[in-house]
């Protein structure tokens, strides 16, 4: 199926992880994850990225935050 990748869109990593489109060629994707910019070709977008609603990728990142606070809990329990 073709599709459009465009700016702005969200779309999964093999991961898992949100990655929103930050500039597109006929060669190369760029894509944010976690703050960095990241390329890939367009053969290993196709093959390795999904694309995301808004509703999943709000969902995704509410739970990666979870996760995010539950380990500096743990780490602040360590210290303490």
């Amino acid at each position: 199926m073709f599709q459009l990748i465009q700016r702005g869109q969200i779309y999964t990593d093999s991961a898992g992880w949100p990655v929103i489109i930050h500039s597109v060629t006929s060669q190369i994707v760029r894509y944010w994850r976690q703050g960095r910019v990241n390329t890939a070709s367009i053969d290993r977008f196709n093959s390795d990225f999904e694309p995301l609603d808004h509703h999943e990728a709000a969902q995704i990142r509410a739970e990666l935050e979870t996760a995010e606070h539950i380990k500096r809990l743990r780490a602040m329990k360590r210290v303490a």
